[in-house]
């Protein structure tokens, strides 16, 4: 369980995360999560042709073994894409993609192209925050597990900020996220650290709410939550 829950934050950790550019930037302070605006998601209207046209882009015919996201529950899968987690096809071949490559398969609109890019680009592309945040708002928990992760591992001042983004993931329906927090986090809060990060989680949770009804004009979705299938040896520890 801990190797499949783990895998966006080994990726990150694997791949510098805080590139194209080198060192990462210090987190701010909990309270001051970037802001996303309706404008961070905004994609050119001309599409270029997808670098991998050939790659599947849902869970459908491939195998359950070959997911690095899912615990097997049979809905689970098409939870997972209505969520921008990537498939197992689409974790493999996009970890080995160039910068450029993630990049063009985004403005092609490869949502989870665009996620895994922007996620690459924390601490050196100022906007890269505020684009996870707003796919956030549209239903991407992909999106904020990534930026969580960088958080946590970023700066030790971004873990409070860490703590909120993976909060709001788990009220917007991954409660998964809880299962591995502390494991990401790397360290405990102070139980005044985390009583600001769960406000600061309510406010952010709030900001997302506020953003989809600015760009849609309607409330958000009602929340699905994830589900999820225990695997049974854990039961009997």
């Amino acid at each position: 369980m801990a190797a499949m829950l783990g895998a966006a934050s080994v990726w990150l950790s694997m791949s510098g995360a805080q590139a194209p550019g080198g060192a990462g930037q210090a987190s701010k302070p909990i309270g001051q999560v970037a802001s996303p605006s309706v404008d961070a998601a905004a994609t050119p209207s001309a599409k270029p042709p997808h670098p991998f046209p050939d790659l599947r882009r849902s869970r459908e015919g491939l195998e359950i073994a070959q997911d690095p996201f899912s615990s097997g529950h049979p809905e689970e899968r098409r939870w997972l894409d209505q969520h921008g987690f990537p498939n197992g096809a689409q974790w493999t071949r996009y970890q080995r993609a160039s910068d450029a490559e993630l990049d063009q398969a985004a403005r092609a609109g490869d949502t989870v192209a665009a996620t895994m890019r922007d996620a690459l680009r924390l601490g050196a592309d100022p906007t890269a925050e505020s684009r996870l945040l707003a796919a956030g708002a549209e239903g991407d928990l992909f999106a904020l597990s990534l930026l969580s992760s960088w958080k946590a591992g970023a700066h030790a001042a971004g873990i409070p900020e860490a703590y909120a983004i993976s909060r709001v993931a788990e009220m917007r329906g991954d409660l998964t996220t809880a299962l591995h927090r502390e494991m990401m986090l790397g360290g405990r809060l102070t139980s005044e650290q985390r009583l600001l990060a769960e406000a600061e989680a309510l406010h952010l949770n709030l900001h997302l709410n506020a953003l989809y009804r600015q760009k849609h004009g309607v409330d958000p979705p009602p929340v699905e939550m994830r589900p999820y299938q225990v695997d049974p040896d854990d039961t009997q520890r």
